[in-house]
């Protein structure tokens, strides 16, 4: 059931810093059949997680297992793998759009720029059902780009700046399943990970109308066995490979294309470790010339953090961070202030909720997990400008949750849950344009 609009507290449901210590937890506090208590103990000593560390993890596994339905993304081959990043950003944002899986469209919200309020204005065709996985915006924040992964394409729209009722500029071929479409900060090129194919498409575009242009042919590399999300700073292309178990980087050159890039495995490694969304940290170290990205684990729900060379872009993975005891779907950073705060949706956890971690040059200290009744199948995550207020596209019954950021204290406060077109349209990831 989808709920009337409303305005509650969300209730935090843990709090911890790594300075804690928590009270140990005996062997018979977990049944020893549970399979969320096997995956806690596999990683508690495979990871070598710090005791802390490890007490978060386990107080996570006694707030709720792994839900038995329906599955983290659309159970097709071409899955949902990515995260929603703005790469464009807007300045006023009075536009919101969701990539609508199950009924292969664009939702389209307006956005009041005070409040932060969604309301739905319609909706667009984005290729086949199924089909609709990544989107990003693109120069000035004015164009849309859908990933459809049944399809092999990138639908492409222009955002009147009136109406905010998308309005299409064509359609380009990419590899096989296309999952995600990132777009360097400067809106010259885009770059979409194909799945199916294990390279990447490579495009210019036109800052005038927004249109697409293949930039040569698919960019393939040893490094890439199942690409799946992306981000671009105007340098490098940083990618997730969840069968590599691996985050790599990939030099931008002047033209656009990409040369022969570096690798960082992250977690335990292929075949345990399944890194797929990811966000960049838009606050770089240049005294240690050191830039900073998360990584979040579909299957395990870890957070990976992984630094990189502002130099070279060489990618070194740092630490695991557990967020949930089961998979996780998309993640989003707000600055508020000097501090800075990751959200990540734990999708698969019982209840679904939001993880907050306060970032600081890669290092993540656990903040407060929120649950909360609208949240159903929690994928994607986006955060307004001003950092007032994110937005979680809810999967399981097509609506957008939306909460305010406590600008002091980073603390989500649940404000509204809006409809899409359908309950069945699966929105899975956003973007917000002005």
């Amino acid at each position: 059931m989808r709920e009337a609009d409303s305005v509650r507290s969300v209730d935090v449901a843990i709090y911890a810093t790594m300075d804690e210590q928590p009270r140990p937890i005996a062997s018979q506090d977990l049944p020893l059949n549970d399979p969320v208590s096997a995956l806690t103990s596999r990683w508690v000593g495979a990871l070598k997680l710090t005791p802390a560390i490890a007490a978060i993890l386990l107080t996570l596994a006694m707030m709720g297992g792994a839900s038995c339905g329906k599955s983290i993304f659309p159970e097709a081959t071409n899955s949902a793998t990515a995260t929603a990043t703005i790469t464009v950003s807007p300045t006023a944002g009075h536009y919101l759009y969701s990539s609508n899986n199950g009924d292969g469209k664009v939702a389209e919200f307006s956005r009041n720029t005070k409040t932060g309020a969604l309301s739905l204005i319609g909706s667009v065709a984005a290729g086949s059902t199924g089909g609709p996985i990544g989107i990003a915006n693109g120069p000035g924040a004015q164009y849309v780009y859908a990933a459809n992964s049944v399809d092999g394409k990138i639908q492409e729209y222009k955002v009147p700046a009136a109406s905010g009722k998308l309005t299409s500029i064509g359609t380009i071929a990419t590899g096989s399943q296309p999952q995600w479409i990132a777009v360097n900060p400067a809106g010259a090129y885009a770059f979409a990970t194909n799945q199916g194919a294990g390279t990447i498409s490579q495009y210019t575009i036109n800052a005038a109308t927004g249109v697409l242009t293949a930039n040569g042919g698919a960019f393939s590399s040893v490094l890439l066995a199942k690409p799946q999300g992306a981000v671009a700073t105007n340098s490098y292309l940083f990618v997730a490979d969840n069968v590599n178990g691996s985050v790599s980087s990939f030099p931008i050159g002047a033209t656009g294309t990409l040369s022969a890039g570096t690798t960082a495995i992250v977690g335990n490694g292929p075949g345990v470790s399944f890194p797929t969304a990811l966000t960049l940290d838009p606050v770089t170290n240049p005294a240690l010339q050191q830039g900073y990205l998360y990584a979040a684990d579909s299957i395990t729900g870890f957070v990976y953090s992984i630094g990189y060379n502002l130099l070279n872009g060489q990618p070194a993975y740092l630490n695991p961070y557990p967020s949930s005891t089961a998979g996780l779907g998309g993640m989003a950073i707000a600055q508020l202030g000097a501090s800075e705060f990751l959200y990540v949706a734990n999708q698969k956890l019982t209840p679904p909720s939001i993880t907050a971690f306060i970032v600081n040059s890669g290092v993540l200290t656990f903040a407060a997990i929120y649950p909360d009744p609208s949240l159903n199948l929690p994928t994607g995550i986006a955060i307004g400008p001003g950092n007032n207020n994110l937005y979680v596209a809810n999967q399981g019954n097509g609506t957008i949750s939306q909460f305010s950021i406590n600008q002091s204290t980073g603390a989500l406060t649940f404000t509204k849950v809006v409809n899409t077109e359908s309950a069945t349209s699966a929105p899975l990831y956003l973007t917000i344009t002005d």
